[in-house]
This record gives structure tokens, sequence and C-alpha cells, in this order.
């Protein structure tokens, strides 16, 4: 299979979303498709005649981009990973810039977009599931996440803040399982005792910086 960058709008967290690798093309179609199918209809019942039905294709083209079907099942893994660093892209290019409390409340209406929707759990959740590989997901996930955030984030903030905890990858991979598992334990938790908790963790100065404060 063979993985792009798209592209991305400049900012000034540089090209960031370019660093996200997507499958496009035909390749891409069928990835969606049976993505589309594992959500709705399960991972099991589905099969390659059903993929190359639903993506208009023929099962001998099929078998000219993926070699059967667990090779299409990692195709949607890397793609429900590649949805979450995208997520917190997007949320690293469009917050506050300098002020830690409004960029923390984005972070965590983000956490709880990319693990729920309006019904409850996104489907993906489903399919992990299914698979028996939600664990190792969540380590691949939470690894590219936090290096993600190690890099564009965190040495933004060292700039301009001090950093008062050591271990800090260690620490932000503890947090984002610890966040998770939070809002298993206990859905209806606000918004406000989650950015409490991240900001009693990282020890974060939730001051504003001199540009970014309000007038009275």
């Amino acid at each position: 299979m063979r993985f792009v960058s798209p592209g991305a709008t400049s900012s000034r967290h540089g090209d960031a979303r370019a660093e996200i690798r997507r499958i496009e093309g035909r390749a891409g179609d069928i990835m969606q498709a049976a993505r589309g199918l594992f959500e709705h209809r399960g991972v099991g019942p589905t099969t390659v005649k059903d993929i190359a039905s639903e993506a208009g294709i023929t099962r001998e083209l099929f078998y000219y981009y993926y070699s059967g079907k667990r090779d299409v099942i990692d195709a949607v893994l890397d793609d429900y990973v590649a949805d979450i660093v995208e997520s917190v892209a997007v949320w690293n290019e469009t917050r506050h810039f300098g002020d830690t409390s409004a960029s923390l409340r984005e972070c965590i209406a983000t956490l709880r977009r990319t693990l729920y929707d309006a019904n409850g759990p996104r489907p993906m959740i489903a399919v992990l599931e299914e698979l028996g590989v939600r664990d190792a997901f969540d380590v691949r996930a939470v690894r590219e996440t936090a290096n993600f955030i190690c890099e564009k984030v965190v040495s933004e903030y060292e700039r301009y803040h001090d950093i008062k905890i050591d271990f800090v990858y260690e620490t932000m991979c503890v947090m984002i399982f610890g966040l998770v598992g939070l809002l298993k334990v206990d859905p209806s938790i606000s918004d406000e005792a989650l950015m409490k908790v991240v900001e009693q963790t990282f020890r974060l100065d939730m001051r504003p910086l001199p540009c970014c404060e309000k007038e009275d």
C-alpha cells in the first residue's frame, strides 16, 4: 500500500497535518468501503466480496491492492490512528496561542469527540473490540499522540513557561491513558474536572501570556 501526505494549511505550527499518513486513490477508497462495512455490519460478517461490491470494483482488483481481508483490516486500523492524531493536529492549529486555559478546554472537548458521538462510543470502538485489539491499538494511539503533543505543543509551551516536572513524555502517556480510563469510569465527569486533573498533573502555568491578556 502506498501512503501519501495530504497538504495542510500553513500556520505557526507548521504543516503538522502533512505529516499524517493517509492512503489515497483506489486503495483508499477500498479501505474506506471496508471501514464503513466493519462499523455498520461488523468485521466477521464482512467478506472481501462485500468490500469489493461496496467499493464498486471486482474481487480481482481488490487483490491487486490488498493481499486479503487481514491486510485491509490493518489499513483500517492505520486510518483510525491517523484520525486520532489528525484531531490533535487540528486542535493544535486552531487553539488560542498563549491562553493555556482556553487551549486546555478545547483539548478536552477534542478528546471527548474522538471517543464519543451523540449515540455513545464511536463505531471505531466496537470494531476494535470485535477484533480483540483494543489494548494494542490504545498503546499505539497513545504513543503517536504523545509524540505529536511533545513535539508540537510542549516544545512551544517551554519557550514561554517553565516545565516543572521530569519525564514529560512518560507523564504524557500516563495522562492520556488516564483520561481515557477516567471517561470510562465516569462518562459524566465535567470538562472542568478533567482540566484540573491535567493542570495538576503537569503543574501547568495557567496564566495567559501578556500578549493574550484581555483588556478590562
